[in-house]
């Protein structure tokens, strides 16, 4: 794999028994007692090490170059490592780093240590003891997998650096967190199906993504108003959450789950917040209507919401992550252009649109697949909805690629290419149709004419009224 080391390296390197190479050739290798390690320069990380090395302190520059990380896989499955200290200076610890180092027992992880990867040292079967001299912001749950220290602490709660609870590995049925516990990291009372009730004490303000899921009998839980970010499926499988009445499910103002079963929803006033995994995976909405009290959009808020065509998103939103929509193909956002939603829809390859309200007879039209959107400054109107609502049946022509509205003797026949036909007769028009999601949309104008309406257009609340 390294085809260009210089053989003296290679002579060193046969002299170990154990080698971890997942580095790219021409990584610069460097030599810190007894051990080689790979390290990329350009980015602080140690990628790989050669040598069977028991007790290691890693390096904190190597080459004249300051170590920040340990990459992905790069101890992974050491048969000798056995005490390690990761000192001051280093700030993240990539996945899987010391994954299967099963004899490795003991680890002392610096104040600056930021980031801990998945399963980083999940397997290490034999590691009993693992201090923190700092606070990492973020744990991925499965990092200490495996590992007695995690799963068979004589601890009832694992704490790391007195604030962030890691884990609780009692049996009781009510619970009440130690005060000055700040965070709840991802998973920490998972699968415990002896608990009932939980009492989280003043001044949290984290709880992790399935920080409660699968407990089954968890009923009551005392959130403070401290709290102010709840991840992703925090209560899934609680009783707790099953026994939520109302559609929305919100915490100190954030919608953490609906549980409605609406197409078209308009979220309450004094929501805050739409949080981590709140409408996740949702197989009904397909329109929502977010109010101005709404600050925010978290992570994975809309993933998989496979029907949402249309999000209103009002001004005031300042914030939305990056996956909120992720698997919304069909999703259309809405509001006040050059805002932060605007620039957020463009940005993330989302159509964008300034909202179109439709009526017929002042009687509001929802639209299910598709909305209307304002296109080269003329209002499209999803065809379907607003001719069924006034009587006409709506068809589609597989032969002729047409989509036909009839209603008693008339006939309206609307061509991909643009051609309108009323009873045989071709319509002059220089507003062609539009066809997005495989939905025909038609200007308000042209499809007023077609069905022998007429159409208020309200600029001020872009309302297009037909009147028929």
């Amino acid at each position: 794999m390294f085809k260009k080391i210089s053989a003296a390296v290679l002579a060193f390197c046969m002299l170990f028994c154990a080698v971890n190479i997942s580095a790219a050739p021409r990584i610069p290798v460097y030599k810190s007692g007894n051990v080689l390690y790979f390290f990329d320069k350009s980015t602080g990380t140690i990628t790989a090490f050669a040598g069977d090395p028991k007790d290691v302190t890693i390096p904190v520059t190597l080459g004249g170059y300051a170590v920040n990380a340990i990459g992905d896989g790069a101890f992974s499955s050491s048969p000798t490592l056995t005490t390690l200290t990761i000192p001051d200076g280093i700030v993240r610890i990539g996945e899987s780093a010391f994954e299967g180092c099963t004899l490795l027992k003991s680890v002392s992880i610096g104040q600056t240590v930021s980031y801990v990867g998945a399963r980083a040292f999940a397997g290490c079967s034999a590691l009993e003891k693992v201090s923190f001299a700092g606070q990492p912001a973020e744990i991925e749950p499965t990092a200490f997998s495996g590992t007695p220290w995690y799963t068979s602490s004589g601890e009832k709660f694992v704490i790391l650096g007195q604030t962030t609870l890691l884990k609780y590995n009692g049996s009781e049925k009510h619970v009440t967190v130690p005060a000055g516990i700040t965070n709840i990291s991802a998973g920490a009372f998972a699968y415990n199906t002896n608990v009932e009730s939980v009492t989280l004490p003043a001044g949290l303000r984290e709880i992790g993504e399935n920080a409660f899921v699968h407990c089954y009998s968890l009923s009551a839980i005392d959130i403070p108003t401290t709290v102010s970010y709840i991840g992703t499926g925090a209560f899934d499988d609680t009783a707790w959450l099953y026994n939520f009445k109302e559609p929305f499910v919100t915490v100190n103002g954030i919608l953490i789950s609906y549980k409605g079963g609406e197409k078209h929803v308009t979220l309450p006033g004094g929501i805050t917040g739409i949080g981590a995994g709140a409408f996740m995976e949702n197989d009904t909405v397909c329109s929502l209507r977010i109010p101005n009290s709404v600050l925010y959009i978290d992570s994975m808020a809309f993933s998989g919401c496979e029907r949402l065509s249309l999000v209103n998103i009002p001004d005031s939103v300042e914030w939305i992550d990056e996956y909120a929509f992720s698997g919304c193909e069909r999703l259309v956002i809405t509001g006040n252009k050059y805002q932060y939603p605007y620039y957020y829809a463009v940005s993330h390859g989302i159509s964008y649109s300034e909202e179109v309200y439709v009526k017929v007879n002042s009687q509001e039209v929802f639209f299910d697949n598709m909305p209307p959107v304002i296109y080269y400054d003329r209002t499209y109107i999803p065809l379907r909805p607003v001719m069924e609502l006034i009587g006409w049946n709506v068809s589609y022509d597989k032969e002729n690629e047409a989509v036909k509205a009839a209603i008693s003797d008339k006939v309206v026949e609307i061509f991909p290419d643009g051609r309108i036909y009323t009873n045989g007769v071709l319509n002059p028009t220089i507003a062609p149709p539009l066809v997005i999601n495989d939905t025909t949309l038609v200007s308000a104008r042209v499809l007023a004419e077609a069905v022998g309406a007429a159409v208020q257009w309200d600029d001020l609340t872009h309302t297009a009224n037909f009147l028929y």
